[in-house]
């Protein structure tokens, strides 16, 4: 009985086995391969855009299906070639069997480009008599001028800056009211023709705000940096959006106006507000290459004692360091800027220097995350501790003022532009401390589309504190560098003074780093850079440390995301590092 089942079993197995490969004989039988013969410059618009392309793996097109597919592909390549500036193809196409396969064979041959014979932008409106030299800089700024390939989006792309230009300043209510691009595939030339209509020159009127419960509009008022009567910025609007979002009140702010050209002057600013809670809990864990994992919790009050007060503590534990800070914001005064005082206790241990610290201070600091400045005065104390036993206790009180400048085309997530900032700071010799101190720093970042997919990416840093010696000056004080946002190839801030087994803070600083990125998609690049820098004691005995490599870019929501392997020069080794963001 048991062997007639095994048979039985047996034969049911081969039955479904053969039901199977038949199945699998038709889907083969449908399945069709395609080649396309000279379309390396094109092969991924290729793939994204042809339907035979986007269908060549289904098996359940038909054979009548795929003829059809096949032949309408010629027509398509020669329209996708045309977006290209490419308008006189020859594509010829071949149906064959190879190896049981049905082949859909496609050769392409693109012939000589069209190129830009000339440009005719005509400008209509008020601004033609206001901005006269406006209107010959934009026609200078044109972005596909004679003797460029034309390319579809190359025109698309040109227009919208034309009209870009107009709606961020003075002209929301600007149009373009007729555009021709005339081809002329015999010549390979195309000729360019653009009407634009500036409309009315707008100015700013009164602000009304939407969607304000919780918090007080005097502190709107406070931060809006737009005057009534002023001219229409869209700067102006974006900074005002910035500034209210910088202040976290608010998890959403969307400034408007109404471009109605009956209404250009003292166009009210529309101002659209959605409030965060007054308290919140914010708990996070996280990873570093340069401090390891980490936790951290925060607790926020947007309006302390009732008063639009912004109280803001964190605790925070990671591998090199122990924070616990409190700061509290005060609204605006009527200058526009924010007082702020702050209190932290910190404990750090890095390359073998151990340090409990506490910062004290008060300071005055603009809005603008464009030109930010800032202006205090802080009380530093520290315990030292060394590996060889040396404990040094150092305090000072610095007087100190900052300007940042940023210009850049993203705050969060930039492209282009460029961000440059300097420090100073000084404290007489007195009470607290022990000698004169001058501290002066300024940094550099500067991001530079090459090409339509490259990136350079270059930065500096320059520091010294001078007139007091390195054993009277607290640590915070002090440079040093090495990690994934200074030179990498080396530790977190393992560049420095060596000093009873550790690492210490020199009084002189510099690095230099220039990277180069490559766009692979949308999201997704690869890098190469070299870093150089080191901290010293005095810019005699100043050496710099060179660190190479590769990295990955990942444009993400929250800002770049960048993993890089370096190798440091100085110590033959390689060193993986991981950042978000760039330090602006």
């Amino acid at each position: 009985m048991s062997c007639q089942l095994l048979r039985q079993s047996l034969h049911r197995f081969s039955h479904a086995l053969g039901l199977l490969l038949w199945l699998a004989g038709i889907a083969s039988a449908h399945a069709y391969t395609v080649e396309i013969r000279g379309d390396e410059p094109f092969a991924e618009m290729f793939a994204q855009h042809l339907d035979i392309r986007r269908h060549q793996d289904d098996a359940a097109v038909s054979e009548e299906e795929w003829r059809r597919l096949a032949s309408i592909t010629p027509q398509q390549i020669r329209d996708l070639l045309a977006t290209e500036g490419y308008f006189s193809p020859a594509v010829t196409a071949e149906l064959v069997t190879e190896g049981g396969l049905q082949l859909a064979r496609f050769t392409i041959d693109p012939g000589a480009p069209t190129l830009i014979d000339a440009v005719d932008i005509r400008v209509h409106g008020p601004i033609v008599d206001a901005y006269p030299q406006r209107i010959e800089r934009m026609r200078r700024q044109w972005g596909l001028p004679s003797g460029e390939r034309f390319t579809q989006k190359g025109w698309s792309e040109a227009k919208s800056a034309l009209l870009r230009n107009l709606l961020v300043r003075d002209y929301p209510a600007a149009a373009i009211t007729a555009s021709e691009a005339r081809i002329e595939p015999q010549q390979q030339r195309a000729m360019l023709t653009v009407e634009i209509d500036s409309g009315p020159a707008f100015t700013f009127g009164e602000l009304q705000i939407e969607g304000l419960q919780r918090y007080s509009r005097a502190m709107i008022e406070g931060l809006n940096p737009i005057r009534p009567g002023e001219r229409y910025s869209q700067e102006k609007l974006n900074e005002l959006q910035s500034r209210l979002t910088d202040t976290g009140y608010f998890s959403s702010v969307f400034p408007s106006i109404d471009t109605d050209p009956a209404h250009a002057q003292g166009a009210p600013v529309k101002l659209s507000l959605v409030e965060n809670q007054r308290k919140q809990l914010g708990l996070g864990v996280g990873f570093s290459t340069d401090t390891g994992a980490g936790v951290q919790v925060k607790w926020l009050d947007r309006n302390f004692l009732q008063r639009d007060w912004r109280l803001q503590t964190q605790l925070e534990l990671n591998r090199e360091a122990r924070l616990l800070d409190g700061e509290l914001y005060l609204p605006a005064r009527r200058n526009g800027w924010i007082p702020n005082f702050n209190a932290r206790y910190e404990r750090t241990t890095s390359a073998g220097e151990i340090n409990d610290k506490m910062r004290a201070g008060a300071r005055m600091s603009t809005p603008s995350r464009i030109d930010e400045r800032s202006a205090g005065f802080s009380f530093f104390m520290e315990r030292q501790r060394l590996p060889d036993g040396t404990i040094n206790n150092r305090q000072a009180i610095i007087a100190a003022y900052s300007y940042a400048r940023r210009r850049l085309d993203n705050l969060v997530a930039p492209r282009r532009g460029y961000v440059a900032a300097v420090e100073l700071g000084a404290g007489p010799k007195g009470l607290v401390n022990e000698a004169n101190i001058v501290r002066v720093a300024a940094r550099a970042t500067w991001l530079n589309p090459l090409q339509r997919d490259w990136r350079s990416v270059l930065r500096g840093q320059v520091g010294q504190v001078f007139f007091a010696g390195r054993d009277k000056v607290p640590g915070d004080l002090l440079f040093r560098t090495g990690g994934a946002q200074s030179v990498r190839g080396y530790g977190f801030e393992t560049l420095g003074v060596s000093q009873g087994g550790a690492v210490v803070g020199g009084r002189v600083v510099a690095v230099v780093s220039a990277e180069l990125v490559y766009r692979i998609t949308p999201e997704w690049g690869a890098a190469v850079f070299h870093d150089a820098g080191n901290a010293a004691d005095t810019w005699k005995n100043f050496r710099f440390r060179h660190g190479t490599g590769i990295g990955a870019r990942w444009r993400s929501p929250i800002g770049p995301v960048n993993l890089d392997l370096a190798y440091g020069h100085a110590t033959r080794e390689p060193h993986l590092h991981f950042s978000v963001g760039y330090v602006f």
